[in-house]
């Protein structure tokens, strides 16, 4: 134990607080029988007798690892009234106490604003305590950190850091870059502290304790966060840490300004559901904490509630209350609630969260979005022009729609049981590949809607689960206004028998289409028995017939307009297109054997020509013969 200090200011024939121009440095372990850190030499009057101090230098000693912790027991109200003042906007600080204490890292950045009160109070002589408590203070913390200054400036001017030295890298409050695990885009935090820990398997790493913007769907709030930094030896570059202050980044404007158009965006997705297109990774978090990602280039739509519903044991940060807190300190929870988005400026863009909820219309799976990989909708141009059926149909199609977008919640005609019957409902029954699927893809994109195409096989069998699975499907289609596409119903539409599983089925689908309020398409290509409690709720049934020569020539020109290569457009003369059309093709065997030709010809740097469509047809004829024998096999195409 030590004593070092100046004259006392009073006389101390007692113990008084501060009177005592002088420090104090003690040591403390832990004691094993009660459980607390206790200083390991005795004072000659109590502990109490520290209080005379202006501060007391308390060395923590970690008995396993020998590890020393430095804090520092402020008890000058002069020098603690200053910190506080200093600390106001520090969230990792708490100086409540009278005689609070502080983890001596923290007092690393903070140097300067103590010199310039230092400064401040030489020049006032009315208030010498202050200005000679603060003047011990200050001298002390800068001969500490001496050796850390001379080793941190070397290792800087190299744009380099030591692990032992990465809690002197952050300063609270510092804009933190790193990146999103899951999905690699680059992401934002504002840094409170740090502390070294060891995972499972002893390994050590430092954790970073940040925070950032983060939003339940529906209301904006503070979230606190945990990054790690995993051990390592000799120095690194700083920008090869997982998390590093943002102005050592090689491009530290741009990425700036790009993370704060990430973070407009961000907060214009938060509330309801929104349509978009999404290139790049995705990811889950799996039942044992681990993120499953996935490559997506595909239409989404970001909502983070039916997310919720869907998954509501995923671990993602919660709104606990209104109002402003501080210090909390747990993993990923909501700090301060209730933000309106006209509060933020570009400071709080810059540190918005990275991902948002939502459903891959590809995959069918809720999964994390990064913003930055989210753009607007790229709609085909498909038009009821490509649908090869008579017009009158198309227009019965089109004015069903119209009607149904018109409708009232009090007027229209609907089920006489309230709720009931406020759905629209085609079944297009036909053979494959004659523009069933099409049907429904222009009418979504006609009306700029997404498309929620689920195949019956995959939703099972099971009649309970079939249910749930179901009602699950026509919720959110339904909040999504989501043209809803549900292919090979045959399951769901085929008269009932004594066949106790396929009622039930039937059953199911009949109750969960009842209450549906969208926009549903059933497409089928076997049944020749419909139930006809099932066809009392079809709004429009259309049959579709094979593709006549007139048809296959237009859907053969639309896709070789699509069919360049790097030589350019296809060759292919007006009667060579004529003699294709000659071919018994459906609408998928013209897609894929025009794809087939266009890779044929991409591959022997040519443009797609008559010969490469018709050794396409050749080779796919040559299958169907193969496996069911001569003539034209529909079901083959139905799964090609």
């Amino acid at each position: 134990m030590t004593d070092s200090g100046k004259e006392s200011i009073q006389p101390c024939s007692q113990v008084a607080r501060a009177s005592k121009l002088s420090y104090k440095q003690v040591e403390e372990s832990l004691d094993e029988k009660t459980g607390r850190y206790k200083i390991t030499e005795p004072t000659d009057s109590g502990v109490d007798e520290l209080d005379q101090y202006v501060f007391v230098i308390r060395d923590r000693i970690n008995r396993r690892t020998q590890q020393i912790t430095t804090f520092f027991d402020i008890k000058s109200p002069f020098l603690r009234d200053i910190l506080r003042e200093v600390y106001q906007d520090y969230r990792s600080v708490s100086l409540a106490d009278s005689a609070p204490s502080i983890e001596q890292s923290m007092l690393f950045h903070v140097r300067e604003e103590l010199k310039s009160h230092h400064r401040r109070l030489e020049h006032d002589s009315k208030d010498t305590a202050t200005e000679q408590h603060l003047g011990l203070f200050v001298d002390y913390i800068e001969a500490a950190f001496q050796p850390i200054d001379e080793r941190l400036s070397v290792l800087l001017a190299k744009d380099e850091i030591t692990y032992d030295l990465i809690w002197a890298l952050f300063k609270p409050n510092a804009k933190v870059f790193s990146t999103c695990p899951g999905t690699g885009a680059p992401r934002c935090f504002l840094y409170d502290h740090c502390e070294e820990k060891e995972d499972m398997n002893g390994s050590k790493f430092m954790s970073l304790q940040t925070r950032y913007l983060g939003s339940d769907g529906k209301v904006l709030g503070e979230v606190t966060t945990t990054t790690r930094i995993p051990y390592f030896r000799g120095a690194s570059r700083i920008e090869h840490l997982q998390a590093y202050p943002l102005h050592y980044h090689a491009e530290p404007e741009q990425m700036k300004s790009q993370l704060v158009e990430n973070g407009r965006r961000f907060v214009s997705l938060i509330g309801s559901y929104h349509h978009h297109r999404y290139e790049g990774r995705a990811f889950d978090i799996d039942d044992k904490g681990q993120i499953v990602a996935c490559h997506i280039c595909n239409n989404i739509v970001v909502d983070a509630t039916s997310f919720k519903e869907s998954k509501p044991n995923y671990p993602r940060p919660r709104v606990l209350t209104k109002g402003k807190y501080r210090g909390l300190g747990c993993d990923d929870a909501t700090q301060r609630a209730d933000i309106e988005p006209t509060q933020l400026d570009d400071e709080d863009f810059l540190v918005c969260s990275p991902t948002v909820l939502g459903f891959c219309l590809e995959t069918k799976k809720f999964l994390e979005f990064a913003v930055a990989y989210i753009s607007d909708v790229k709609w085909s141009g498909v038009s009821f022009d490509d649908v090869k059926i008579p017009d009158t149909r198309k227009e019965a199609i089109v004015a069903l729609m119209k009607e149904y977008m018109r409708k009232k919640p009090e007027g229209g005609f609907h089920d006489v049981v309230r709720g009931k019957g406020l759905g629209l409902n085609y079944l297009l029954h036909g053979p494959p590949g004659v523009g069933k699927t099409l049907t429904a893809e222009v009418l979504a994109e006609t009306y700029e809607r997404p498309l929620y195409t689920v195949a019956a096989g995959q939703i099972g069998t099971e009649h309970v689960r079939v249910e749930k699975i179901l009602r699950t499907i026509f919720r959110v289609a339904a909040r999504w206004k989501a043209v809803l596409l549900l292919d090979e119903a045959d399951i769901f539409l085929a008269e009932r028998t004594n066949e106790p599983n396929q009622n039930a089925l039937v059953s199911v689908f009949l109750r969960e289409l009842e209450y549906f309020d969208g926009v549903l398409f059933l497409t089928t290509n076997r049944v020749r028995s419909f139930d006809p409690a099932i066809l009392s709720r079809i709004h429009l049934a259309l049959k579709y017939g094979p593709l006549g020569r007139d048809a296959r020539r237009a859907v053969l020109q639309f896709f070789l307009a699509q069919a360049k290569t790097a030589k350019g457009p296809h060759a292919c003369c007006e009667s060579a297109i004529d003699d294709l059309a000659e071919e018994d093709l459906n609408g998928r065997d013209i897609r894929n054997a025009v794809l087939v030709a266009r890779a044929m010809a991409e591959d022997k740097n040519e443009v797609v020509n008559e010969g490469h469509i018709k050794a396409s047809i050749a080779m796919r004829k040559e299958i169907q013969v193969d496996v069911h024998g001569a003539g034209r096999i529909d079901s083959l195409s139905a799964y090609i």
